[in-house]
């Protein structure tokens, strides 16, 4: 039997998915994307199905990654979802994100994604729905699995419970599902629906100082919203430099990894956290060449505003500006040349203007006593890796 559906003339959530869905057997569905509304939608009805849910959508992974690596679709994939800024999602989505998470993790809801460049974007829509009494039915139509699609937008929808049709759907279904460059969702995708879920904002600084979480303050940052985020050596260092820092004793480090190991970002988020915790200014000593690639990184990876001191002048007053992800939090560094550093600069740091947060000293190692900065001739600190 042949139906069709008009979201013009009925609501297609209550006349065709939520009716089909309750109590179903199996849901098999062919879609360009699904949004975590859909459990909005269809929710409970969805949590009756008593086999499972298989979702196919797409994706911007490149091929070549899930051919060489599936570590690198998983990271691509990742990189899709955060440029979604998920984060932004007021607290009412808190409910439905659990509810996916829940589901997802269950292995009751089973998503796989493939490339766009595979088979180009997936306009075409379609399902099969096992129904309570065994019955199979189809559909096909222009809706995404989704909240607007299902509910709000202007949809079509044609609905086939023939052999014929439903075998025709399901060879189209199985086709993408069983495909070669079908991947799974990626694991870090699920935990993020899970972080967001129960995610909440500090408004206070001073609320975070009682218990100062450092994930808390960095999680949001770009170097875990655009990249990767930090790999485990990293994550140790800055654990326990903030820890140290944190200590009768002060943090006391010389970081002399090799090349290529990131160690310009693991002492950026140490001095960015050492500057929450605190309310006294960074001071960062830097061979001249590398000053601008310390403020860029600082920018890009951790939306970190700062100033460079190069002798001359006061470059990137501009980027002072206040956080959005972290209200109320305004870490500003301020950069210097070792060859141009000595009194009269130092002053200069002291600006009120630059509002800088924490300032790291270079203590004598003779004496023990702390001061601004070594003279010139005598540096003392890090350097490309190695200790001068």
């Amino acid at each position: 039997m042949i139906n069709r559906f008009s979201s013009r003339r009925i609501r297609l959530d209550h006349s065709f998915l939520a009716k089909r869905l309750r109590g179903a057997r199996g849901y098999d569905r062919i879609a360009g994307f699904f949004s975590s509304s859909i459990m909005e939608v269809a929710g409970e009805e969805l949590e009756s199905v008593s086999g499972p849910v298989r979702l196919v959508c797409n994706s911007i992974i490149a091929p070549k990654d899930i051919e060489t690596a599936k570590k690198a679709a998983q990271a691509a994939m990742r990189r899709e979802w955060c440029d979604a800024q998920p984060e932004r999602l007021p607290d009412a989505a808190k409910p439905r994100l659990q509810r996916l998470y829940d589901f997802l993790a269950s292995g009751k809801l089973q998503v796989r994604v493939l490339p766009d460049a595979i088979f180009g974007l997936i306009h075409g829509k379609a399902g099969v729905i096992t129904l309570a009494d065994g019955r199979r039915t189809a559909f096909l139509g222009s809706v995404n699995e989704s909240l607007t699609a299902w509910r709000l937008n202007y949809e079509l929808l044609w609905e086939d419970d023939s052999e014929d049709a439903v075998a025709w759907v399901r060879e189209e279904f199985d086709s993408l599902w069983h495909s070669p460059f079908a991947v799974e969702l990626a694991d870090a995708v699920v935990q993020d629906i899970q972080r967001l879920a129960v995610r909440s904002v500090i408004p206070d600084l001073a609320e975070w100082r009682g218990q100062p979480d450092p994930a808390a303050a960095v999680i949001e940052s770009p170097v875990y919203r655009k990249e990767v985020g930090l790999w485990e050596h990293q994550k140790h260092f800055v654990k326990i430099a903030f820890d140290a820092h944190r200590g009768a004793h002060g943090a006391r480090f010389v970081l002399a990894d090799q090349v290529g190991l990131g160690k310009t970002i693991q002492l950026a988020m140490a001095a960015q956290l050492m500057a929450l915790v605190g309310d006294k200014p960074v001071l960062i000593l830097a061979p001249k060449p590398l000053i601008w690639q310390w403020q860029g990184e600082l920018n890009t990876l951790l939306d970190m505003p700062s100033a460079v001191w190069d002798g001359r002048e006061l470059g990137g007053r501009e980027r002072h500006r206040v956080s959005e992800r972290r209200p109320g939090i305004h870490p500003q560094v301020s950069a210097a040349c070792r060859y141009r550093l000595h009194r009269p600069h130092r002053r200069g740091l002291g600006d009120p203007g630059l509002a800088p947060q924490r300032q790291i000293r270079v203590r004598n190692p003779r004496r023990g006593a702390p001061r601004a900065a070594a003279q010139p001739g005598a540096w003392q600190g890090i350097r490309s890796g190695r200790a001068e």
